[in-house]
């Protein structure tokens, strides 16, 4: 597992079969300026455009402080924190203080983005874990648990949806295996993979096919955070091994 203190983002999750989960594209800068595309972006206090921020909020941006190890921890894990005082951004004055804890489990990844209000007014945010997951090719993967009825999603065509009140969990099977995603605290899921017509600067040609993003968000309605109180979003990849190919 590989996290970067800046954003405290995930970039890279291999699992005890060798086979990496998360996609991150080869043609994005880790120090920036823009964010990293890949891995799991944290999204707050603003998803996308609604909102006066720049796109997605100022957490996928900055610097985050690496927290002692809690050696009592369960499972190997990483504590990450960022405070974010009135002043430092003008177009969101508020006090809070984020914590994304990372957590290594037998069989999957643990990762519980807390939101403590540090100020004395009452906020609003929006949040989401933004998870590129490696599928090998999504032409032939096909997503379970947010559409009615537990009908399947292909994932086949370009797609960028908010599912509002989705429970889970979620099956998403693709040719590198099976995984099931689980949370809790967020709301929403957002699926968005934007298919062969659309040129992104930082993602190679054709790369679309080798990844979806399905995310666990709080953005259908934002969280409204009173002072001293605190929220917590927890999302849960768990893995079955990779499908195999039948002799012939």
């Amino acid at each position: 597992m590989t996290v970067l203190l800046r954003g405290a983002q995930v970039i890279s999750w291999v699992d005890a079969d060798g086979v990496e989960r998360l996609y991150c594209s080869p043609t994005s800068p880790l120090k920036g300026p823009q964010a990293v595309r890949g891995g799991v972006p944290v999204i707050f206090p603003q998803f996308s455009e609604r909102g006066s921020l720049k796109r997605h909020g100022f957490a996928r941006t900055r610097e985050w402080t690496l927290l002692p190890s809690d050696m009592a921890a369960a499972h190997p894990s990483v504590a990450l924190q960022l405070h974010n005082a009135v002043g430092d951004d003008p177009l969101w004055p508020h006090a809070c203080v984020c914590t994304l804890t990372v957590s290594l489990l037998p069989q999957g990844l643990r990762m519980a983005l807390t939101v403590a209000n540090t100020g004395s007014s009452t906020f609003p945010f929006h949040a989401a874990l933004h998870t590129y997951l490696a599928v090998g090719d999504v032409t032939q993967a096909v997503l379970t648990g947010v559409l009615p009825g537990g009908a399947a999603l292909p994932l086949r065509d370009p797609i960028d949806q908010i599912f509002e009140a989705v429970a889970g969990p979620l099956q998403l099977q693709c040719p590198l295996g099976s995984l099931q995603l689980a949370h809790t605290g967020f709301r929403d899921v957002v699926v968005w993979n934007p298919g062969p017509d659309v040129v992104l600067a930082d993602l190679p040609t054709g790369a679309y096919r080798e990844f979806v993003c399905v995310e666990p968000a709080a953005v259908g309605d934002a969280v409204v955070l009173a002072p001293a109180a605190h929220w917590e979003g927890v999302t849960v990849i768990s893995y079955n091994r990779a499908l195999s190919t039948p002799d012939r």
